[in-house]
């Protein structure tokens, strides 16, 4: 018997002895009641069921163990995730502004003119490379954040990883206002 039950029983009596009209319990009554709980055989437990008992909780233990170890994959697969999206969103803007530079170079050559069209471009490009680089930058706070095990910083964390989360896919909205306008001033070349 746990020492829950045993209160609850002893609780159980008590308030029914009161309902009989006994305003007082004595000290004997009380001490015998105790002393026969006291010696009463506690439930016994046999070999085969401690054993069960052994081996679902060795169970639940490999089943934590591998959720854990499953959460950790996870977290790995979005950590590699992330950065193949940060590398390939700076790729994007980075090789457009240098492409765009590259042209620009050739136009020194033959139409000078033209150049001031390619700088707005080139503009939302290397702005499309900050977003990226700024991202990167967020991500690697927000991890150093979620480290810690107070309130604040893991708020902090949570709200820079939704600024790096904002950052990189406007970085790929850039590029696309970027390639536009590029595109724009390729038309007026024409």
């Amino acid at each position: 018997m746990s020492a829950k039950q045993f209160a609850a029983q002893l609780k159980k009596i008590i308030e029914d002895l009161k309902e009989n009209g006994t305003a007082a319990i004595y000290c004997d009554n009380l001490i015998a009641y105790l002393n026969e709980v006291v010696n009463s055989p506690a439930p016994v437990v046999s070999e085969a069921e401690l054993e069960k008992y052994k081996a679902e909780l060795q169970a639940w233990v490999e089943q934590q163990r591998g959720i854990h170890t499953s959460r950790i994959e996870m977290f790995k697969s979005v950590i590699v995730s992330g950065q193949n999206a940060i590398k390939s969103a700076f790729l994007l803007n980075g090789g457009a502004a240098v492409a765009l530079l590259a042209f620009i170079g050739k136009l020194t050559d033959s139409n000078k003119a033209l150049i001031p069209e390619f700088a707005l471009p080139l503009t939302i490009f290397v702005v499309g490379v900050l977003s990226v680089t700024v991202t990167s930058g967020f991500t690697y706070l927000s991890q150093w954040f979620y480290g810690g095990n107070k309130k604040w910083k893991i708020k902090t964390g949570f709200f820079l990883n939704i600024a790096s989360i904002i950052l990189g896919l406007s970085s790929y909205g850039i590029f696309i206002w970027g390639m536009c306008k590029a595109y724009s001033a390729f038309l007026k070349i024409v």
